[in-house]
């Protein structure tokens, strides 16, 4: 069960964020380099629906990821898991609740996303893990230019959609990482 759940979190917390990602180039009137993705949800309802969709696929797969490392390494990565696992909440919390409502990331705990890669790091215990260093550095860079302003509003979009490709690929590396652990290098 662990390898189908890691195997699962290499590639749906990407996937998940790739559909907004897509959904927005079709969008009249819409500007991916200017604008959130949450902002798609505020559209049509099949555009919403896709959005939220997405949100929930990359959520719910980081939440079976945790569950993964729990039953790796029980508390080898305790605490990877329990960010991972808030993470994945807050990311079900944005497909549920609109942009706009405090619910939509549940009150900003998807900050804890700037964790996972540097306890991962931690806990992994075999030596320097540059990439999840690296990922967890860049994250947290965005996340406070994105709350301090920062963040140019004429590329908001696009910062965003730069720095989702590691934040939420970090998570298939990290299972990929697990994955040769439990198979012994075999997939």
């Amino acid at each position: 069960m662990t390898k189908m759940f890691l195997r699962a979190a290499m590639v749906l917390p990407l996937f998940g964020m790739l559909i907004p990602m897509v959904v927005g180039f079709f969008v009249p009137g819409y500007s991916s380099i200017h604008q959130h993705m949450s902002e798609l949800e505020l559209l049509s309802p099949t555009i919403a629906m896709a959005c939220r969709v997405g949100a929930i696929i990359a959520g719910g797969s980081i939440l079976v990821f945790a569950f993964a490392l729990l039953l790796h390494g029980s508390s080898r990565f305790a605490f990877t898991a329990l960010t991972a696992a808030i993470f994945g909440v807050s990311m079900i919390s944005n497909g549920v609740f609109t942009m706009g409502s405090p619910l939509h990331g549940l009150y900003a705990i998807g900050l804890t996303v700037i964790l996972c890669p540097a306890f991962f790091a931690a806990e992994r215990g075999e030596g320097r893990d540059t990439i999840s260093l690296a990922v967890a550095f860049l994250v947290l860079v965005y996340m406070w230019a994105l709350m301090t302003g920062m963040d140019p509003a004429v590329t908001r979009g696009l910062t965003q959609r730069l720095i989702t490709i590691p934040m939420f690929g970090w998570f298939g590396y990290a299972s990929w990482l697990v994955l040769r652990e439990v198979g012994g290098g075999r997939f």
